[in-house]
């Protein structure tokens, strides 16, 4: 269905329906910031209970950014 479709519909319905819209579309909005910032935390836990330990670290990406950081230095 396309976006003006449903205005229209929406459009039709008596005021106190779109009252009813409204807030059920506030919900949503509300359910899908509660979505973010939950996988936020868990992200955030899992870095800090994590950091510096072997599931924080990946030694080829390790290897590969001191590669490239020693590079550059030596291209200077």
């Amino acid at each position: 269905m396309e976006q003006q479709e449903l205005i229209e519909k929406i459009k039709r319905l008596p005021h106190d329906r779109v009252a009813e819209v409204e807030n059920f579309v506030d919900s949503l909005a509300r359910r899908e910031q509660s979505s973010r910032l939950n996988l936020h935390e868990a992200l955030t836990d899992y870095a800090i209970q994590h950091a510096g330990t072997a599931a924080d670290i990946d030694p080829d990406l390790a290897a590969t950014a001191t590669h490239h950081l020693l590079q550059q230095a030596s291209e200077q």
